[in-house]
């Protein structure tokens, strides 16, 4: 686990250390009062800067690797060290003949490739130079690497890096910095920004916004993140480590004295005066956040006071050297609050940049530019010789040349990085495929991974094979391994459930395996005994029937009524060993629908006519009303007959001198819907839930007062559900019930 204390404890050491340095190099230099030992003395404060600047690198990789996803930590990492070492090897070989060679129109140097000075006489203040200035090239292209996170192709960032250490950001470095001051190596050329009178003391501009620039031109060829605007909405993406962002600022605040006090090339009595203006615009930045959100009655936002603290220092990069102490608390406060509504609005354009490099570098490095004419001190403006006269007013010219120089940058380093990257993305694409960046780019550019991220695989195993056997890393002195021993505490417990589950579904499926072998023998047994049965049964109704017609005829009506008896118990066991039979049917799996073209008018008056004199038994009244016109179904005529049949039956026997009504209408194109309503004995709601159980009736006594054994209702609703419709029952007590039957006009033929 990064460890933030002990790390700010030894960044306090060494600075103690580098302060304490210093002051002895000051004493060394009033004791030994000669011109060798203060150039020395300067070559050292250069040295010592440029190794301060170097560790915002350090800087920039806490920042950026804390504010960005997990997934895609390492691979800014990367590019953090990568580009170091890409911008100045570039920079070597081409970028600072660019910058500092003999200058050709004020607008590109030409000489001094593959810089070395070996064996000049200025060989050791030419070195130094060029170690400070190579730490600024290493600066820009580091800024861009913020904005374009967690889409941008690795070996597409190291082009980019390439491109801004040999010509972007030189080019713009040349214009204002070339100057004829030779004291490290120059050779008395000067840039046409720095010759108009333009002022960027330590690349408020010519770093920070030509950085920015160049970061706008990219995210907008490249696009957002996946998921970040999405139905005009802002999705916040959770940072990995905030802590460390936190140390990379305050990294890069510790480099940034070195950043804006080896500007001044000497170690002279400006340079207190340069540091207490740097970190007085960071603290000042910082506040102004703070006391915006308190204005707001909110909490601020940790990005926010983040950006607050760097977009005051880079405000102040411009005129350190040129403003009082008020003058860079200003300067700081208002890049502070520049950066955050720069922040909003691009968000509001849905302008993609992770960690506000845009905002920072670019927004308020443009106010801080052009904010120096109104803070300097006075002397500084009228002592600038190259200013021209265009106003009279040395403020509003100081303006129209940082105004100049702003836009020509800003010109530059936006167009040619938009045609340069564009034409790039047109032959191969910068971004990263959609599946990369789903994975994340620390897995798909390198192949690396991370406590989280074998986690996340782990996780995304068991899910997709089921096996929970796998466990996570464990290490309880990280957050994802604390996650990691929990998670497999869980899997544990998970683990020890399944094989109990699993057991018991074992269990379950021998037992559920029995009942359908149960019930399947059942329904054999039944089904054989109902053929078995019907036979005799047959033959007794039969023989009956003739008796009976015997009987009449010989005048034994004593004998007719016994014969009658007999011939209606035979006919209502035939009537109960056909329901079993057709239950037993239904429950194998072998009843089959016959489907056919049929008259609906004719199959109307066959019900009517056959349901009237059971219904008119109990004294009722049967009422059909039909809104429906003679059409022809496709469907099982028998079925449907014996379903409407049941219903009417069941009415009338629970009827007695009341009304059986069934009404027939058509719900849509393809139904038709009976409801017959009965004023019967009715059902609560107990009974009615129970209503479609085999062998079940409203109570136990229904058997005995009404007769039947419970299987109608099934079957009937069993039938419907075959022809792919259904039934469906309301009633009340002492009021009657209403059942409703929805049955298709063509039922497809299987």
């Amino acid at each position: 686990m990064f460890n933030f204390g002990i790390t700010f404890k030894r960044l306090m050491i060494f600075s103690i250390s580098t302060v304490i340095l210093i002051n002895l190099l000051q004493t060394v230099s009033a004791e030994t009062d000669t011109e060798a030992n203060a150039a020395n003395i300067d070559l050292l404060w250069m040295l010592i800067c440029a190794v301060l600047v170097f560790m915002m690198q350090a800087g920039f990789m806490c920042l950026e690797s804390g504010i960005i996803r997990n997934k895609n930590n390492i691979n800014v990492a990367l590019k953090n060290i990568s580009d170091f070492g890409i911008s100045i090897v570039c920079y070597w070989m081409v970028g600072y003949g660019f910058m500092f060679g003999a200058s050709k129109s004020g607008f590109i140097g030409l000489d001094n490739f593959l810089f070395d000075p070996s064996g000049a006489a200025a060989s050791g203040p030419a070195m130094t130079f060029f170690i400070f200035q190579s730490m600024f090239c290493a600066t820009a292209a580091s800024i861009i690497s913020g904005a374009v996170a967690e889409r941008l192709k690795f070996n597409s960032y190291l082009i980019i890096t390439a491109l801004v250490g040999t010509i972007l950001y030189p080019v713009i470095g040349h214009w204002s910095w070339a100057n004829s001051d030779d004291n490290y190596g120059g050779d008395l050329s000067t840039g046409w920004l720095y010759d108009l009178g333009f002022v960027d003391f330590a690349g408020s501009t010519v770093v920070h916004s030509t950085g920015g620039w160049i970061g706008l031109a990219i995210i907008l060829i490249i696009g957002p993140r996946s998921g970040r605007f999405v139905d005009g909405e802002t999705r916040k993406f959770s940072p990995s480590n905030l802590p460390l962002s936190v140390l990379g600022v305050l990294l890069l605040g510790f480099g940034w004295h070195g950043f804006n006090g080896g500007s001044n090339l000497v170690l002279d009595e400006e340079v207190p005066r340069i540091l207490l203006n740097t970190f007085l615009a960071a603290a000042a930045g910082i506040v102004a956040c703070l006391l915006y959100w308190v204005l707001q009655g909110k909490t601020a936002p940790a990005g926010d006071l983040i950006n607050g603290v760097l977009a005051g220092l880079v405000a102040v990069t411009a005129s350190a050297n040129w403003i009082s102490p008020f003058g860079s608390v200003v300067i700081g406060a208002g890049g502070g609050i520049v950066a955050l509504y720069a922040t909003r609005l691009l968000e509001k354009w849905q302008l993609d940049d992770p960690v506000g490099a845009i905002p920072v570098h670019l927004a308020a490095g443009i106010f801080g530019t052009l904010a120096l004419p109104f803070f300097a001190i006075e002397e500084n403006l009228t002592n600038n010789a190259n200013l021209s006269d265009y106003t009279g007013n040395v403020i509003i010219d100081q303006f129209i040349a940082q105004l100049i120089g702003v836009s020509a940058v800003g010109f530059y380093a936006f167009t040619l990085s938009y045609f340069l990257f564009s034409s790039i993305n047109n032959v191969n694409t910068l971004r990263v495929s959609q599946k990369a960046e789903d994975i994340g780019l620390n897995i798909a550019e390198h192949d690396s991974s991370s406590d989280q991220i074998d986690l996340l695989k782990i996780m995304q195993y068991q899910n997709d094979t089921g096996d929970l056997s796998v466990r996570g890393p464990e290490d309880l002195f990280t957050e994802a391994g604390q996650i990691g021993y929990h998670y497999n505490l869980l899997m544990d417990s998970l683990e020890k459930s399944e094989k109990v589950m699993k057991s018991q579904k074992e269990d379950l499926e021998i037992a559920m395996d029995k009942a359908q072998s149960a019930n399947k023998a059942k329904s054999d047994f039944l089904a054989k005994m109902s053929h078995e049965l019907r036979t005799p049964l047959n033959a007794i109704i039969g023989y009956s029937e003739m008796l009976i017609e015997e009987a009449e005829d010989d005048g034994l009506d004593v004998y007719a009524e016994d014969l009658t008896k007999i011939n209606s118990s035979g006919e209502h066991l035939l009537t109960l060993i056909n329901d079993i039979l057709d239950l037993s049917k239904i429950e194998a799996g072998k009843m089959e629908l016959h489907i056919e073209e049929f008259s609906f008018s004719a199959l109307l008056k066959q019900i009517e006519a056959t349901a009237k004199p059971l219904v008119e038994k109990n004294n009722n009244k049967l009422i059909v009303d039909s809104k429906i016109k003679d059409i022809k179904l496709k469907n099982d005529q028998t079925k449907l007959r014996q379903i409407l049949f049941n219903m009417l039956s069941n009415a009338a026997k629970f009827t007695k001198k009341g009304k059986i009504t069934m009404l027939v209408k058509e719900t849509d194109n393809k139904n038709l819907k009976f409801d017959i309503i009965d004023t019967g004995i009715g059902m609560n709601e107990e009974q009615l839930v129970n209503v479609f159980e085999e062998f079940t009736q409203a109570e136990s006594s229904t058997s005995k007062d009404y007769g039947g054994t419970g299987l109608g209702l099934p079957i009937s609703k069993k039938m419907a559900e075959m022809m792919g419709g259904r039934i469906d029952a309301t009633s009340e007590v002492g009021k009657g019930t209403t059942f409703s039957v929805t049955i298709p006009i063509s039922v497809k033929s299987k």
